[in-house]
């Protein structure tokens, strides 16, 4: 896997965000507005901190797949975002040590007592790459195109249905929201890009323009060309406004940045051995087969062990990156909890742990981070084991039986004879999920259920997805948060208006919860609300909650320098941060 992610506020697809303001730990988090302040003292210390560095060169690094979208407004995977976080700018940045806001295009904010309305004014010399400056014009053109239905974005447009939108100036605006929201900041200053209105604002389709595959962005870097199957490189923009600023010193520091696209981890992983890519993102085989394993000489430990390539287990305070396999419950076979829960009891958890993720990753028995306080103290006692006979019996109560001996349990739901055989799906360029998938079919297989399985081009992948028309797929979710986010993922209305709901599920109970838990802005009243949300959905069982890793596994070529080889909320290769010889 090559693995770059963007840290946002949304889950974000990962083929293997923001923080709350002024915390610097989960557990610190506890004071009644800790998570929305953005006038703390300290903000971006960090990023001012950093000693400059080096200037020049160009480093390669890779991505999966082909890019369906080059335009933040558009793009919901992994590859993209983080490609276009190069290129376009935020309102706020994040301090990646503290998780605190700073200023970006905007140079200030002002939050209302009751944390409904926030007011940004824009940094006047903050332009375009063609030098045009970026004013409230392209905010509120950015508002109606994230806003309008028409457009394919429908996941990041859920989040932004309860905001308004007012122009004060040419460079003052305002969000309003009608409750207070943990997930303000994280919202509009992860979420929320700007773009050019002056790019699209004649064209009769936003998502079909030329402009989507050539953005005119506002960040450090700006496309120089993206080929298809080959790469896509990214030139450094020298006159960026934001490097008069003091918080970019010292990052931001090649003259190129060249992702090659390698839908083969093999290959990928072929290619940084002879140096074709400077940096790679692993997953769990290859580092432990790989790097631990057969190639164990060729790697040291650290930058200066004397070798020529170093490779780490990064671990940090990220919310973890976590492994599933999602149930489509509009499937008869998958519509019953108890029938999912019996599934549960048919994976073995530990082997697929132990052989697949080779003991790096740990069991996923939440989706806030199992060993998060969004997680409840007891919730991994409540983890279901592999129990084969458990899950059988589960299976004969809930009506699963082989009534015409071919093998294979069936059922009669809604009047229908119904068999319990269904296609799991999975990318085709991750092993590990392959390995995952058969797996699963032969331990299914005992119980008298068929997995069809099958394997898909990304892209193509995650159409289907999107589209729904998958019975049950193997994917990641890279937590984008410490503030949990649930309604992407859990809220029925995201099933319903193609948000991140991809399997349907429906509990009107946590739907309750969330709306709590997103105006709650007490944390330790918060973590409360959570734990008890993320055990209703463990117990649901929408997912088969696999793994999870806290932090990321990495290699590297020692040609590449850095005074700080990560940050304490990075879940990736922090790439910004290094330079070249």
């Amino acid at each position: 896997m090559i693995k770059m992610s963007l840290l946002c506020a949304l889950f974000v697809l990962v083929n293997a965000g923001a923080f709350a303001a002024g915390a610097k730990d989960p557990k610190e988090m506890d004071s009644a507005h800790q998570y929305i302040n953005p006038y703390s003292k300290t903000a971006g210390d960090s990023f001012k901190n950093l000693p400059a560095a080096k200037k020049g060169g160009a480093i390669y690094s890779g991505v999966s797949g082909n890019f369906k979208y080059l335009n933040p407004m558009l793009t919901q995977d992994e590859n993209g975002m983080n490609v276009l976080s190069f290129i376009f700018a935020k309102l706020y940045d994040y301090d990646r040590e503290t998780g605190e806001f700073f200023p970006c295009i905007a140079e200030k904010l002002e939050i209302s007592k009751d944390h409904k309305e926030m007011v940004y004014t824009l940094r006047k010399e903050a332009t375009w790459e063609d030098g045009s400056p970026i004013t409230t014009d392209d905010v509120e053109f950015s508002f109606k195109i994230l806003m309008d239905g028409k457009n394919d974005n429908a996941p990041k447009r859920s989040y932004f249905e309860k905001y308004t939108f007012e122009k004060v100036n040419q460079y003052v605006f305002k969000f309003k929201n009608d409750k207070p929201s943990i997930n303000t900041l994280p919202e509009t200053n992860s979420d929320f890009y700007v773009i050019q209105k002056k790019q699209f604002e004649h064209e009769a389709s936003f998502t079909n323009s030329k402009g989507i595959m050539q953005p005119i962005g506002s960040g450090p870097y700006k496309l120089k060309s993206y080929l298809p199957d080959q790469k896509i490189e990214l030139e450094r923009n020298k006159e960026w406004w934001g490097f008069k600023l003091p918080y970019y010193k010292g990052v931001h520091n090649f003259d190129s940045i060249i992702f090659r696209i390698i839908p083969d981890t093999t290959l990928a992983y072929e290619k940084f051995v002879k140096g074709e890519i400077d940096v790679i993102a692993m997953n769990a085989e290859m580092f432990g087969s790989k790097v631990k394993g057969i190639d164990k000489d060729k790697f040291g430990s650290s930058p200066n062990s004397g070798k020529e390539m170093w490779a780490a287990k990064q671990v940090t305070k990220a919310p973890p990156v976590w492994n599933y396999i999602g149930w489509n419950l509009k499937r008869p076979y998958f519509a019953s909890k108890k029938t999912r829960q019996a599934l549960a009891h048919l994976i073995d958890y530990d082997q697929i742990i132990k052989t697949l993720f080779y003991g790096l990753y740990e069991r996923c028995v939440s989706p806030f981070g199992s060993s998060t306080l969004d997680a409840a103290p007891d919730q991994k006692s409540k983890a279901f084991k592999f129990d084969p006979s458990l899950g059988i019996a589960m299976l004969k109560e809930d009506g699963w039986s082989d009534t015409d001996d071919d093998g294979i349990l069936d059922k009669v739901i809604d009047g229908k004879k119904v068999k319990f055989e269904f296609t799991l799906r999975y990318n085709s360029d991750n092993p590990v999920r392959a390995k995952t998938a058969q797996m699963i079919k032969e331990q299914f297989k005992k119980a008298g259920i068929v997995v069809n399985v099958q394997a898909l081009e990304w892209v193509t992948y995650i159409n289907e997805i999107d589209n729904r028309t998958s019975d049950a797929f193997i994917l990641s979710w890279a937590k984008g948060s410490v503030n949990a986010n649930v309604r992407q993922l859990w809220d029925t209305k995201s099933y319903e208006n193609k948000g991140s709901n991809f399997v349907a599920y429906s509990n009107p109970e946590v739907d309750k919860l969330s709306d709590l838990a997103e105006s709650e802005l007490n944390g330790a009243k918060r973590h409360k609300l959570l734990q008890k949300i993320g055990a209703i959905i463990y117990d649901d069982q929408p997912y088969a909650f696999i793994a999870e890793i806290p932090g990321f596994l990495a290699a590297y070529h020692t040609k590449l320098k850095a005074k700080k080889w990560m940050m304490s909320y990075d879940d990736q290769p922090a790439i910004w941060l290094y330079s070249a010889e």
